[in-house]
């Protein structure tokens, strides 16, 4: 019982510390709560280093907040291709990438 309710309130603290909206270098965002709330709400969807125990419910994780191999390609064919599969949220270039306005 102790163990489960420690593994819970580590689960939980993970959470409340993850951004809420992640800004990178090259203008993009992505609303993180949005989607780990409403939208796909699992976090090893994303996370490969997040396994849930399904008979426990026990979260297990390494590396937290770290996507294995996220970077351009991966954006591109693992969001564009959730985002075509359910035909939700942005899938042109100009959807996600804007050009700054000098």
């Amino acid at each position: 019982m102790l163990k489960t309710l420690t593994l819970t309130l580590l689960l939980i603290a993970s959470t409340a510390f993850a951004s809420d909206i992640i800004e990178f270098k090259n203008g993009m965002t992505f609303n993180h709560k949005l989607h780990q709330t409403e939208k796909v709400g699992k976090c090893y969807v994303c996370h490969d280093n997040v396994s849930v125990s399904e008979d426990t419910k026990v979260v297990k994780t390494t590396d937290p907040g770290k996507i294995k191999g996220f970077g351009k390609e991966w954006a591109h064919k693992y969001c564009k291709d959730c985002h075509d599969l359910f035909g939700e949220g942005p899938v042109e270039c100009n959807d996600c990438h804007h050009k700054k306005v000098k």
